[in-house]
């Protein structure tokens, strides 16, 4: 099980995510990323030079990790490093065929899965069913996620549609801050958190700088520094995370969506 304690590198794959979920502010992401838009197995390697085997790799970050067709590449060179590897993921761009090496790698799997509403472009092909009854039946599959009615938005601080437009004022708490949960984009460029959408906050490079020294960076110390202040232009404070109330509800929904996933998932298993 992954906890929130643990240090981990989301990678971002691809800078365009044609499932362009409603919830999602690609746009945003879109308009302040200038990069490459595909990241390269090999410089995928390089990067992962100075990061320590303890820190989890999770192929997930701002788009669909599997629109890059090495991405399985990827998942096999970091697990062969040693690292645990995550993968968040709707399986778009994933083939059957490549199930077996995908556990091989022992992921933790979390879904996303098609909704009632179409927020998630998910095209329903059976190539699609096919892939998706393969990894229900041979993966680790930890969480599911559909953007239906009983969805439950993060906000992604301040940059979704449905953002309260929030500011937190005082001292705050986020495990992000004290385990770093950094999120790579396809230059290797470093941003602070899967919140980041705007890029408010870049932190490195792993292509130019080595892990320490992106933990270490000015603006990373900046941001971290700031959750002892009374305020600051921080992306934390827009951050629904920062709010100890938020929390607690979001998790005591998310025991009722659970309910209404299994039932999605039944529906699936019968088609």
């Amino acid at each position: 099980m992954i906890s929130l304690f643990q240090p981990w590198l989301e990678v971002t794959t691809v800078s365009n995510c044609t499932i362009d979920c409603s919830y999602c502010p690609q746009r945003i992401f879109q308009k302040h990323y200038h990069g490459c838009k595909m990241l390269t197995l090999s410089d995928f390697k390089s990067a992962l030079v100075s990061v320590p085997r303890y820190v989890g790799i999770h192929f997930s970050g701002f788009a669909e990790p599997f629109l890059n067709p090495q991405c399985i590449d990827m998942m096999e060179y970091a697990h062969s490093k040693g690292h645990r590897i995550s993968l968040f993921s709707t399986l778009v761009g994933l083939r059957n065929t490549d199930v077996e090496r995908l556990k091989r790698c022992d992921p933790e799997v979390t879904l996303h899965l098609p909704d009632n509403l179409g927020n998630a472009k998910i095209p329903l092909t059976q190539t699609y069913k096919d892939t998706l009854t393969a990894v229900m039946r041979r993966l680790r599959i930890t969480t599911f996620y559909v953007m239906n009615e009983h969805f439950i938005s993060n906000e992604r601080a301040g940059s979704c549609t449905d953002t309260k437009g929030r500011h937190l004022r005082g001292w705050f708490f986020c495990e992000k801050l004290s385990a770093p949960q950094f999120v790579m984009l396809p230059n290797c460029d470093v941003t602070l958190c899967c919140m980041d959408f705007g890029l408010k906050h870049i932190i490195g490079n792993l292509a130019s700088q080595s892990w320490l020294e992106i933990i270490r960076s000015p603006e990373y110390q900046k941001v971290c520094a700031n959750r002892l202040k009374i305020d600051g232009d921080v992306l934390c404070r827009k951050c629904a995370w920062a709010s100890v109330n938020f929390r607690t509800q979001y998790y005591i929904k998310r025991v009722v969506q659970r309910y209404y996933v299994k039932q999605c998932i039944a529906q699936y298993c019968k088609k």
